[in-house]
């Protein structure tokens, strides 16, 4: 066989290997998705039987039929609607101002010593400050309209981005920057050309970790002190027993979550390849 008939073999068998294990993982895929979606149906199908048969009381908790038919009623109401624009108005812009805050105060403490020992006793004592107990007085201050809410979330999602930039500064490779100080790279060209990069992928976690901080911290606020919003609507259905609604409500928090948590996942997989490899 001739030389160009060797490497052209080659080459046909690495395109096999790889089309090998690239079927490999789509079908890894598509069995997990599958078992995700059977666990999800049978538990379903377990909650409608406990429910038909009366094994729990309805009063407390309602049936996935029930629940379809009470949503089907609520999307045809304009007051569902409502809640949920006031409740994604608050959520947005507490959330917005919490990255918008939070991720350069975490990425320059993590880059400045001295900053970093001014605001880490702070950081760390109100991390661990249990927010919620703080509501009395961001209504007494702010009043039970949109303000009070856009503070608690953004108080509740601040702290894990903020914790999650400074955390990824920490993690930037030495040996790349003594590398760059080497060839007189300035602190600026390190900075953006370095930190900021390596940090990308540790600021999604923070982020994901927000949001979820985020989402409770919107029902919560709601719940304690509000005129509207989802939390207001499950408060409202919870003391009038209409379960079947209260589940509605709980049904689009957890859906909004698990969106924004397959939007970061899909950020998060286009910026895989630049978080440094751990040896």
């Amino acid at each position: 066989m001739s030389k160009e008939g060797v490497i052209e073999t080659e080459r046909h068998s690495n395109n096999e290997r790889k089309g090998n294990k690239r079927d490999k993982k789509i079908s890894s895929g598509q069995k997990n998705l599958l078992i995700s979606t059977l666990s999800v149906i049978m538990f379903l199908v377990l909650w409608e039987t406990a429910s038909y048969y009366r094994w729990i009381n309805p009063l407390f908790i309602s049936s996935p039929i029930a629940i379809l038919v009470a949503a089907k009623s609520l999307i045809v109401d304009g007051t569902f609607w409502t809640n949920i624009g006031v409740s994604a108005y608050e959520f947005l812009w507490g959330f917005v101002l919490a990255a918008a805050i939070g991720i350069p105060m975490g990425i320059f403490a993590g880059w400045n010593a001295t900053f970093n020992s001014i605001i880490s006793p702070f950081i760390s004592a109100l991390y661990v400050t249990p927010k919620v107990a703080l509501l009395p007085v961001i209504v007494i201050a702010f009043g039970i309209g949109l303000t009070s809410k856009i503070v608690i979330v953004f108080l509740m999602a601040f702290f894990p981005i903020v914790m999650s930039a400074q955390k990824a500064m920490s993690t930037l490779d030495q040996n790349l920057i003594k590398a760059a100080r080497s060839f007189s790279a300035s602190e600026f060209q390190i900075f953006t050309t370095i930190a900021l990069p390596s940090t990308v992928p540790f600021l999604l976690n923070g982020i994901r970790l927000g949001l979820g901080q985020g989402l409770i911290a919107i029902v919560v606020g709601e719940m304690f002190a509000s005129t509207a919003g989802i939390g207001y609507q499950l408060t409202n259905a919870g003391q009038n027993l209409r379960t079947d609604e209260m589940f509605v409500g709980v049904l689009v928090i957890a859906l909004t979550g698990v969106l924004l948590n397959a939007l970061i996942g899909v950020i998060e997989k286009r910026f895989s390849l630049w978080k440094p490899e751990q040896n």
